[in-house]
């Protein structure tokens, strides 16, 4: 049966949301998560708290929306440059060594420039979550489904490099992640002006790279990764397998500069 959230947005109302969105992302660099309020944003957007709230039930829930759409690109980004960088990986008549593997992996790694800041309101929004579990229940799904929608991507690459994971690539992932968190902290901490917090994060994912991988045989590194499609498309699996934030708005017309009802976080 289907339901409001089920109903595809209207050009206008999605343009509205885009709109809010971008905006929020702006206040949100500037004034931090907590320090950012839903009028400021809805000021910046040029719409009133009638249409913010309207289309999300909270600033929190912006953000998991923006989140989710930080993510997708993410994804996106890694399938982009696992692309450009398998050719000259397979072209290789040799495995690839651990020296050899830190620069690539440097490449393939290196940091958007906005992404120490992605980071730092990433950490606020966990531990307004750790407070109030209500605000991000399905946060840890989340995760792992990011997860599985680029171990595919991951995986080939590795393969293209000749080498295998000897675990499943969905459990080796987060343990690389967390390098890559620990660099981010460190630039978060630093400062904006400071700089080497990346120095060594491809030797430091290499390392952990061999640790997690082995030499794969020439016929499984050809064939390893192409009977699986990686799913880049997060959003989709969230719309389908989590249940609507308690108090999320449905995709049905509303007026957008009506007063909302008493939204249930400020």
């Amino acid at each position: 049966m289907s339901s409001p959230h089920d109903a595809v947005p209207s050009a206008r109302r999605q343009a509205t949301r885009d709109r809010l969105l971008d905006s929020a992302i702006e206040v949100f660099a500037e004034h931090g998560l907590q320090g950012a309020a839903v009028e400021t944003i809805c000021a910046h957007a040029g719409f009133t708290r009638g249409a913010f709230y309207s289309n999300f039930s909270s600033k929190e829930q912006l953000f998991l929306v923006l989140l989710e759409r930080e993510f997708e690109r993410r994804a996106e980004d890694l399938a982009i440059k696992a692309r450009e960088l398998e050719p000259a990986l397979r072209e290789r008549s040799c495995c690839v060594s651990p020296a050899e593997a830190a620069e690539y992996v440097a490449e393939f790694f290196a940091p958007a420039d906005d992404a120490t800041s992605w980071f730092v309101l990433e950490v606020e929004f966990l531990l307004l979550a750790l407070r109030d579990p209500s605000i991000a229940p399905g946060h840890h799904e989340f995760m792992d489904r990011f997860y599985a929608s680029i171990a595919g991507i991951i995986e080939q690459v590795i393969a293209a490099a000749g080498r295998r994971f000897v675990i499943p690539a969905e459990r080796a992932l987060p343990v690389l992640s967390s390098v890559y968190e620990q660099a981010l902290r460190a630039s978060a901490l630093a400062g904006p002006d400071a700089s080497g917090a990346f120095d060594h994060l491809g030797d430091r994912i290499a390392e952990l790279l061999f640790a997690l991988t082995e030499e794969a045989d020439p016929e499984d590194a050809r064939d390893a990764g192409s009977g699986r499609e990686a799913d880049n498309s997060l959003g989709s699996d969230l719309d389908a397998d989590a249940e609507p934030a308690p108090g999320t708005p449905g995709t049905a017309e509303t007026i957008e500069d009506s007063e909302p009802p008493v939204p249930l976080l400020h």
